[in-house]
């Protein structure tokens, strides 16, 4: 029997765990949104990534995990960390 695929796991055994879609957004956040270093551990929660990268950070869930992130979710509490965002995405697995 095989595995039903979801939009996360594109016919994998298992969706990917929360943990590595947080580690793959802090990599991408840090690599391609900033524009200066940044020291902390949250760059979303401190207010590093602007509207523009907001947007970015949508496609890239997309373009990633093929999931589609909806109007009504695309609000202040989900984008408040990236541990917030990584729940809404794996959620959505």
């Amino acid at each position: 029997m095989q595995a039903q695929s979801s939009p996360c796991n594109l016919g994998a055994v298992t969706p990917p765990e929360r943990s590595e879609i947080e580690a793959a957004l802090r990599r991408f956040i840090v690599e391609e949104l900033l524009e200066k270093p940044f020291a902390g551990e949250d760059a979303l929660a401190a207010g590093e990534v602007d509207s523009l990268g907001i947007e970015q950070l949508v496609e890239y869930v997309f373009e990633v995990w093929k999931v589609e992130l909806e109007d009504e979710e695309i609000v202040e509490e989900n984008f408040e960390s990236i541990s917030a965002l990584a729940t809404l995405v794996a959620a959505k697995c």
